[in-house]
């Protein structure tokens, strides 16, 4: 499974686009998302779960659930946003699970259509459409209350990775962090995500990494690696060239010409 982690960092931050036979690989991000089929039909594969979505009919995807799409042969429109837009949406989540399901647009239709023709500096509309869209989630969808599921667990270790990649953690912490059995923890991610434990742990670090070495240029190697949460300089070059395809100061060099 091709796996990104497309963390952002932002306040009101949003983009949307128009796609058309689009198909994306499997990524991950601490912004909320969502999939509007505008013709034919398209495909999510959500945290493991395959939903169609007909014409005209969307989903909203919360932060930290893997998703992808296969959308060929029909036209949608995508949209990624920080979560202060949306807080009551939160809110209303109340520690439970929320369930990806595709909804029908109905009445928010001509709001999914016209996302992304909106520019970011539009917050206000931005905002507005936004809320009116997640009136309508709220009012249909369903929730999973707090409870040992696969998808309960999944996002458990994802929020617990989030907040504490930097630190020298390992399956054995989060497995005891959660009562969970070490070998039934690192099954049961593998079937949900298609990766192991540590590469997903991996993965945070290295977008730590990335920012690292183009945001601060004095930092020599060894520092952003320390940063970053890896405990040894010679893992994080194989582990960085493995994620990348370039050394950690080929990467630099690259992105601050």
């Amino acid at each position: 499974m091709e796996y990104q982690n497309e963390n952002f960092n932002g306040e009101y931050d949003f983009r949307s686009r128009y796609h058309r036979d689009w198909k994306m690989g499997a990524n991950l991000h601490e912004y909320s998302e969502l999939l509007y089929c505008k013709s034919g039909e398209a495909y999510a594969i959500v945290n493991g779960n395959k939903i169609l979505l007909k014409e005209k009919q969307f989903i909203w995807i919360p932060p930290n659930y893997i998703h992808q799409y296969e959308c060929e042969g029909s036209e949608v429109v995508c949209a990624v946003f920080s979560n202060d837009f949306v807080p009551l949406f939160f809110r209303a989540q109340e520690g439970r699970y929320f369930c990806v399901s595709a909804l029908d647009s109905e009445e928010t239709s001509v709001f999914l259509e016209g996302l992304y023709r909106l520019d970011k500096k539009d917050s206000c509309k931005i905002c507005g459409y936004l809320n009116l869209i997640c009136d309508k989630v709220l009012k249909n969808a369903s929730f999973e209350a707090e409870r040992h599921t696969d998808g309960i667990l999944y996002q458990k270790v994802i929020s617990y990775i989030s907040e504490h990649y930097t630190d020298d953690i390992g399956l054995c912490d989060v497995a005891r962090e959660f009562g969970y059995n070490k070998k039934y923890l690192s099954h049961t991610l593998h079937e949900l995500t298609g990766i192991h434990f540590r590469q997903l742990l991996n993965f945070y670090r290295i977008e730590r990494a990335k920012k690292l070495l183009t945001a601060d240029k004095c930092s020599d190697v060894t520092e952003v690696a320390m940063k970053s949460g890896f405990g040894s300089i010679n893992t994080f070059h194989r582990t960085f060239k493995d994620s990348t395809g370039m050394t950690p100061n080929e990467y630099r060099r690259k992105r601050t010409k």
